[in-house]
Parts: C-alpha cells; structure tokens; sequence
C-alpha cells in the first residue's frame, strides 16, 4: 500500500511541474509582447507631439525691402508758371554784370515759349542784371539810340565769371544744332544776331524775303499771308528767317 502512495505522489509530482512549466512559457511571450504594445504606444505618442509641435511653431515673415517708390521720398521741384515767376521778383539796389555762359535768348516773358524771344545773347557776351525771380535774371537791354527796356533770361543761361566767346567755327556749329543756319556774310556785313533757337513766325501779307536785311537787296522768293517762318535771327527792323529751304531777310511790319 505504502508503495502505491508513493508512487502516486510522484506521478502527481511530475504532473504538477509539468504544468508549472507550460504556464511559465504562455505568460513569458504574453509579457513581451506587453511591452512592446506599451513601448510602441509611447513612441507614437512623442512622435504625434513632435508633430504638433512642429505644425503649430509661427512662422517668420520674410522681410520685405521698401520698394523705390516707397523709399522716394523727395519729388522733383515743379516749375513755376510765368506769374509765380513774376510774383517773387527780387530788384536789384546796383545792377550787376553777369556773362552769357551760351548763346542764349532774350525773352519778353518768364518762360520758354518760341513766340517770347525778342534777342539773343552770344557766349561771353556781357549782360546787365537788374533783378532776378526764382528760375529767372531781369536783364536790361539797349536799342542802340539811349533806350532801354528789360527782358528774362534763364539762370542757367548766365555766368558771374567771364566766358571765353565762342569760335566762328563753333558759333556755325552751334546754330545748326539749334536749328538755324548758322552766320552768313550778310550778317556779318549788317551785324545781324543769330538766336540761341529759331522760332516760328507768321507772315500778315505777302512778303518778300530778300539777300540781304535791305530794300536794296534781291529777292529771293516770295511768301504768302499766313505762311510760317523760321525766324532764325534779327537786326533793326528786319527778321533773318527760313522759308522751305530758302534763308534771307524779311521786314518786321510784314510778319505778326
């Protein structure tokens, strides 16, 4: 009896270990892969962070440079009309002598117009200046016979230093380039002055344009009323002027 007790103890002994060690091998891989569920969910959980993170970071504006009308803070100074000129007149106590730095116009009025020219200075010519306005000299002139009357020359047209005058040469070239013809015998021989410019004039009749600033002089051609004219210089009464090619000399009564 006693030998069949113990040898059930021992089978229920080896039953028993048996199954404590199965058990011990199911529960091993089920704590592993606890862990790794745990670990993975971790891992996934800072990487979401991350991201938030990331997303919600501000971003910079670049900067932006001013554009050139956004740093343009100076405008360019607007010219006066011929009665803003005349409304800041400064007079002189002593007129002063300034010297024509070009050839240079004489105008009856402030501004730039063809129709305001009456004379022209040459370069280094001196020149008397009586007043002056913001962009303008008040200069005086004399006709030759005691009288004197003024006219406006720009300021960049004058020079308070002497001004070495021009060469025949130069004088030629110069004219071309403002559109006249540029010196001829005849104004030489009848001290005719050549305009910084030419303008147009307009004749009141028909008119005889001659070779000379004379009624002795031959006839050119002959222009009708209401033509245009380059008027291109002038002396005493007469206008040298161009006409369709043709240069000469046409009295002041027969053009407006």
């Amino acid at each position: 009896m006693k030998r069949k007790l113990l040898a059930l103890f021992a089978v229920m002994a080896v039953f028993t270990a048996v199954s404590l060690t199965g058990c011990g091998q199911k529960l091993a891989p089920e704590t592993e892969t606890e862990k790794k569920t745990e670990a993975v969910t971790e891992t996934e959980a800072v990487t979401e962070t991350e991201k938030h993170t990331e997303t919600e970071k501000p971003t910079e504006k670049p900067t932006e440079k001013p554009t050139e009308k956004e740093t343009e803070t100076e405008e360019a100074p607007r010219e006066l009309t011929p009665d803003e000129e005349k409304a800041d007149v400064t007079e002189y106590a002593e007129s002063a002598t300034y010297y024509a730095a070009d050839d240079v116009n004489i105008r009856t009025e402030p501004d730039t117009s063809a129709e305001n020219i009456i004379s022209s200075f040459y370069q280094g010519d001196e020149v008397t200046v009586t007043g002056e306005t913001p962009g303008w000299y008040i200069v005086s002139l004399g006709d030759g016979e005691g009288e004197t009357s003024t006219g406006y020359v720009r300021k960049d047209g004058l020079s308070r230093t002497a001004v070495e005058p021009k060469s025949d040469e130069e004088r030629a070239q110069a004219g071309g380039d403002a559109g006249t013809s540029g010196p001829t015998a005849a104004d030489e021989e009848y001290g005719v002055a050549l305009f910084a410019e030419s303008f147009s004039i307009q004749t009141a009749s028909d008119a005889n344009v001659r070779s000379a600033p004379t009624q002795d002089g031959d006839v050119l051609t002959t222009v009708p009323a209401d033509a245009y004219l380059s008027a291109q210089g002038e002396t005493g009464e007469w206008y040298k002027v161009e006409y369709e090619g043709t240069v000469g000399y046409i009295h002041k009564n027969l053009v407006h």
